[in-house]
């Protein structure tokens, strides 16, 4: 029997993460029939091995070394079984039900080429869920700093990426972020798979960026929650990481605004975040339990606008 769903999850030396999301998936799926599907791209940590004695049902993909992540997910999305498939970090645990009520949402929902749950640190605390297609307005609007907490819900929205209000309601968004995207597999036969320049960040905007201009929607749906552990694959890959998503957004910003306006948004991201890590210092010479926290996004703040400088970032990924 063809299952209704497909699980991805592409692992790279995140074994001790994906113990957890794989036990989580059977409650999550809440009776749905799925097939799921572990990529390894080339790990060291015995996550294979791992996969294969305590996951028996898990079908593991080897891919032989580190494709990235869109490389890695294209080779099940190519030859994908049921209504709809899911892209899931390994650093996620899905809570009961969750997996069933975006399937149940998509089916529901003409012309939903996507959809993403809320998601939640470990705490339950809500973090980046969803946000708007990147644009040049929303990094002159971060220049306003703090006070656009005080302003309307509808303009709070204007950012690029979004973490939702406890009473968000479901909505049509720009994209959902890629640690956990429920894609339709209509519209994935229609959009393509993911477009394999990207290797790390910005291939699941992509693909949203791509649906939208066929026609389609994408969909945050506040009522379904997954927990990611966030960062916690990509920390992995250390400073390659910051590199990378620059280098990915630069590539997007490229693709779908043109080369001519990568140079205006490095030119306003460099401004942006070195306001921002100047606040974070003068902050941080304050006593006080939020010192190292100020410190430490003082510094991450003026790495990236520092990253702005520089004409290629395209870093080496790691093997």
């Amino acid at each position: 029997m063809t299952p209704a769903l497909s699980i991805i999850i592409v692992n790279w030396n995140t074994r001790d993460l994906l113990g957890p999301c794989l036990a989580s998936l059977d409650a999550a799926l809440a009776g749905l029939t799925a097939r799921t599907y572990v990529v390894d791209n080339g790990s060291s940590d015995g996550s294979a091995e791992f996969v294969r004695r305590e996951f028996p049902w898990v079908d593991l993909v080897d891919a032989g070394r580190n494709l990235g992540f869109a490389a890695a997910n294209n080779l099940v999305l190519r030859r994908l079984e049921g209504t709809a498939v899911l892209l899931l970090n390994p650093d996620t645990v899905c809570r009961p039900g969750s997996l069933a009520a975006l399937h149940a949402f998509l089916a529901a929902t003409p012309r939903a080429a996507a959809v993403g749950p809320t998601l939640t640190d470990a705490d339950g605390g809500i973090t980046i869920s969803y946000g708007n297609l990147p644009a040049l307005r929303y990094h002159l609007l971060e220049l306003l700093g703090p006070p656009r907490r005080r302003w309307p819900p509808r303009l709070r929205r204007a950012t690029f990426a979004r973490i939702p209000d406890r009473d968000d309601r479901t909505r049509k968004v720009g994209y959902v972020a890629g640690a956990c995207m429920m894609i339709s597999a209509e519209a994935l036969r229609e959009v393509g798979p993911l477009d394999e320049r990207f290797f790390l960040y910005f291939e699941e905007t992509d693909w949203c960026a791509r649906a939208a201009r066929l026609g389609w929607d994408v969909y945050h749906d506040a009522g379904a929650e997954v927990v990611h552990l966030e960062g916690r694959a990509a920390a992995r890959a250390g400073d390659f990481a910051l590199a990378q998503f620059q280098h990915s957004y630069r590539l997007f910003v490229a693709k779908h605004h043109g080369a001519w306006q990568v140079p205006l948004f490095r030119a306003v991201m460099c401004l942006e975040y070195g306001l921002k890590g100047t606040a974070r210092r003068l902050l941080s010479a304050r006593p006080g339990p939020a010192r190292a926290r100020d410190a430490a996004l003082a510094d991450n703040f003026l790495r990236l606008a520092r990253l702005q400088l520089r004409g290629d970032v395209a870093p080496t990924p790691p093997r």
